[in-house]
C-alpha cells in the first residue's frame, strides 16, 4: 500500500510539474506577443525548472533568450541562447540568433564562427551569407567578401540589402565611383529609404565632398526626422565644414531625440 501511495504522489507531481511548465509557457508567450518582455522573462525563467525534459528546456530556454534580446539585455540572451545550444549544438535558428547579437556588440570573431557554423550545414541560408559577407568587408577580407556576395547575387539577384552590401565593398575597396553608381541607382528605385542616402552621403563624406553629404543627411532626415543618429552624423560633417554652430545645434537635436526616446 505504501509503495502504490508513493506510486500516486509521484504521478500527481509529474502532472502538477507539466502543468505547470506549460502554464508559464503560455503565459510567457501572451506577453511576448503584447511586447511585455520583462514580464515574459520571469515566466520563461520558472519554465526553465520546470521543465521535464532536454525539448522543454531548449524551448523555454530560446524563448527566455529572445525574451531577453528583446528587452535589451543582450548578455542574458547571450547566456541563454548558450545553454540552449549546449543541449542543441546544431540548431541553426538559435545559432543564428547569438550570431546576430554577437554582430550588434561587435564581437565579430565569434558571430563569424556561428556564420560558418551555420553555412557548414546550410549553405542557401541568405541571411548568414549576407552577414558573413558584412564581416569579411569589414575586416578586409575582401576576396572571401566577393566570394559570399557572388554566391547571394546567385540567389538574391535584386535584393536591395546585397546591392548595398556590394556597394560597400566597392567603398572599402576605395573604389567610390562603383560604390558610388549602385547607391544612385539604388536611391532612383527607391526614393524614400533614408538608409540609401545615409550611405551615399558616407562615401561623399569618405571623398572629401562635404557639400554632397551634406544634402543626402538633409534628405535623410527629412524621410526619417527623429532618428537621432542622422542629426549626429549631420553635425560631424558641419564640423569638418568649419560650422561649429551647425554643428552644436545638430547636437542638441540629437540629444533631445535620444532623451524623448527614452535611451
Amino acid at each position: 500500500m505504501r509503495t502504490r501511495l508513493t506510486l500516486l504522489s509521484l504521478f500527481f507531481v509529474i502532472i502538477a510539474a507539466a502543468q505547470s511548465y506549460n502554464e508559464f509557457c503560455k503565459k510567457g508567450i501572451e506577453h511576448i506577443k503584447y511586447n511585455n518582455f520583462s514580464e515574459a522573462t520571469l515566466c520563461f525563467e520558472k519554465a526553465v525548472t520546470q521543465s521535464s525534459n532536454n525539448r522543454e528546456k531548449v524551448y523555454a530556454l530560446a524563448n527566455l533568450a529572445y525574451s531577453h534580446q528583446a528587452a535589451g539585455n543582450l548578455p542574458k540572451a547571450l547566456e541563454n541562447y548558450g545553454k540552449a545550444l549546449e543541449l542543441v549544438p546544431n540548431e541553426l535558428t538559435l545559432l543564428q540568433q547569438r550570431a546576430n547579437i554577437f554582430l550588434q556588440i561587435d564581437s565579430t570573431e565569434l558571430a563569424l564562427k556561428d556564420y560558418n557554423t551555420i553555412l557548414q550545414h546550410e549553405p542557401s541560408n541568405t541571411g548568414a551569407l549576407l552577414c558573413r559577407a558584412h564581416i569579411h568587408t569589414n575586416n578586409g577580407s575582401f576576396e572571401k567578401a566577393w566570394k559570399d556576395y557572388r554566391e547571394l547575387q546567385r540567389w538574391l539577384p535584386d535584393n536591395l540589402s546585397v546591392q548595398l552590401g556590394i556597394a560597400m565593398l566597392y567603398q572599402k575597396e576605395k573604389r567610390y565611383d562603383a560604390s558610388h553608381m549602385i547607391i544612385s541607382s539604388l536611391i532612383e528605385q527607391n526614393p524614400t529609404i533614408a538608409d540609401l542616402y545615409i550611405a551615399r552621403s558616407n562615401l561623399e563624406r569618405e571623398r572629401g565632398h562635404n557639400e554632397l553629404a551634406i544634402m543626402d543627411i538633409e534628405k535623410a532626415i527629412e524621410i526619417d526626422p527623429n532618428n537621432a543618429n542622422n542629426f549626429l552624423l549631420q553635425s560631424i560633417i558641419y564640423e569638418k565644414m568649419g560650422k561649429k554652430e551647425a554643428a552644436r545645434k545638430s547636437r542638441e537635436r540629437a540629444a533631445l531625440l535620444e532623451s524623448n526616446s527614452g535611451f
